[in-house]
């Protein structure tokens, strides 16, 4: 405790050293605190505009890689909706192609209806003929001597000649 007595002796109430060789010491540990606070804040400065400066270049980063990011967004909408417009139109192609074969089958079924229909007609046309045929020889089998004689046909004979 006498120590800091002693301090106290030395300095004036204000603060002013009484002795000059003390106060020089004193002012050049002042200056040296100004000096070394001086330098502190420019370094710190100096440390606070470097780390701004990575902090203003890691958001330009962040700012381009969003922009390329939002650009490759839309490189894929604009993708997708393409794909999209192919995978209609190749589905309106399929429903064209399967209405094409259904329109090819419906014509080659309505062709072989009419052949058929063709067919049967000619083929009915043929079994009447060969009914009236067949008739006509029973009507000659059954024809007598007198029919002979008196120069008398079956009435199927005379209905094939005017055909013929």
């Amino acid at each position: 405790m006498k120590d800091n007595s002693s301090i106290e002796n030395v300095s004036t109430p204000k603060g002013q050293p009484k002795d000059p060789l003390l106060s020089s010491t004193l002012n050049k540990n002042k200056n040296s605190e100004a000096n070394l606070s001086s330098s502190d804040e420019t370094r710190r400065v100096k440390d606070l505009e470097k780390e701004l400066r990575a902090k203003e270049a890691e958001i330009d980063f962040l700012k381009e890689k969003l922009t390329n990011n939002q650009e490759i967004m839309l490189d894929v909408i604009e993708e997708k909706k393409e794909l999209k417009k192919q995978i209609h139109d190749f589905e309106v192609k399929e429903v064209d192609l399967r209405l094409n074969n259904f329109r090819d089958l419906q014509r080659k079924h309505h062709k072989l209806e009419h052949r058929l229909f063709v067919t049967k007609n000619q083929l009915d046309e043929a079994r009447q003929e060969l009914e009236f045929r067949a008739k006509l020889i029973k009507d000659l089998e059954k024809r007598g001597v007198s029919d002979y004689i008196l120069g008398r046909f079956p009435e199927s004979l005379i209905e094939y000649n005017k055909r013929g």
